[in-house]
């Protein structure tokens, strides 16, 4: 399905939301950037960083390659993340802190601020990008999955715009040794960034892909696993936001990561249990025996099966590891496509043609 859908309005929205999206920001921080950005330079080899490990992490959690047939949502998820998503949560943060403040005083705006808006207004701003994408290529979309990995990079990209942006503030409000600070800045939101946006967004998107596809279910039922995914990505960013109880350093920075972790744990395995699911029902279909017995392809299922099926090609067919990895990614894709394939419906014959003249 191409990513280029010109009778589409959804993709021209989308299209104007992510040519205006920077300039919008840039509008918001021009000065930050103006007298920031030059120190701020100093990071970007760690946010390069950033993304290469967080997109690698999705990738990983993604062990039967549902990524293959998503690389334009995928990359349309991470631009809108990267370009609409800062101008945005940058304008509606200073909106929302400032009801905060006007409605509960300074005090109690100076600690919960945070955990408050950010969860309110970010996390809106990513589903809406999930969301628009998911629509946009609904007809690739069947599995929980497809929707972690498409919220997973919107968050991802949102993530490496919000690195950027620390990154211009940290600059900026340390003139005497900006470079020194804006590293440890920005080694400090690489250590801590394994709960951070892109965990909270993947957890939303499969709400919106279940919302989505699972037309056999009720409303009532959809909308309700729609709300409980994203009530779990707004708990884990308010969870991370939240002020930190007096204690050691190590157990401040740690806690909110180990609890958003298990969140997140717990969400991931319910997903996988339905790709491992999804792939029994397709291997034990008669369409997949060309590629093997169903037992033999059962050895897909789980990562110790695979290692030891691997293990079994380089003893039994002389196989180098690097080439035994291949026949298994092959041997996955194939699966993928039979589960994709719909036998062709053929037309009743007609009877009339057979009958003797």
């Amino acid at each position: 399905m191409s990513w280029f859908q010109p009778r589409s309005a959804l993709f021209w929205v989308y299209c104007c939301a992510v040519v205006l999206g920077p300039l919008w920001f840039v509008i918001q921080a021009a000065g930050l950037f103006w007298f920031g950005g030059t120190p701020a330079l100093v990071a970007l080899p760690i946010t390069a960083l950033t993304l290469f490990v967080f997109g690698a992490i999705l990738f990983a959690l993604d062990p039967f390659r549902a990524r293959r047939r998503l690389v334009a949502p995928i990359v349309m998820g991470f631009l809108w993340g990267v370009t609409v998503w800062p101008g945005m949560a940058l304008w509606a943060n200073d909106n929302v802190t400032a009801v905060i403040t006007n409605l509960a005083g300074d005090r109690f705006a100076i600690s919960w601020q945070s955990a408050i808006a950010a969860p309110i207004d970010e996390e809106f701003i990513k589903v809406i990008g999930i969301a628009v994408v998911a629509v946009l290529f609904r007809p690739l979309l069947s599995r929980p999955m497809h929707g972690l990995l498409i919220g997973g990079f919107v968050g991802l990209g949102a993530q490496i715009a919000e690195d950027v942006l620390y990154s211009a503030q940290t600059a900026l409000a340390a003139p005497q040794n900006p470079v020194g600070d804006v590293l440890i800045v920005a080694v400090l939101r690489l250590v801590t960034a394994f709960t951070s946006h892109w965990a909270m967004s993947a957890l939303a998107g499969v709400g919106v892909v279940l919302l989505l596809i699972r037309t056999d279910r009720s409303w009532g039922w959809r909308v309700g696993v729609f709300a409980l995914f994203y009530g779990l990505a707004v708990a884990m960013h308010a969870i991370f936001d939240a002020p930190r109880p007096n204690g050691p350093a190590w157990l401040v920075i740690l806690l909110p990561i180990v609890v958003d972790l298990i969140i997140f744990s717990l969400a991931y395995r319910w997903v996988l249990g339905t790709e491992r699911k999804w792939l029994r029902a397709t291997i034990s279909h008669p369409i997949a025996r060309p590629l093997g017995a169903e037992a033999q392809l059962a050895q897909l299922l789980t990562r110790r099966s695979r290692r030891r099926a691997r293990a079994g090609l380089r003893y039994s067919m002389r196989m180098g590891r690097p080439q035994a990895r291949r026949f298994e990614r092959d041997l996955i894709d194939r699966v993928t496509a039979l589960s994709d394939y719909r036998p062709p419906v053929h037309p009743v014959w007609n009877y009339q043609q057979t009958m003797p003249r």
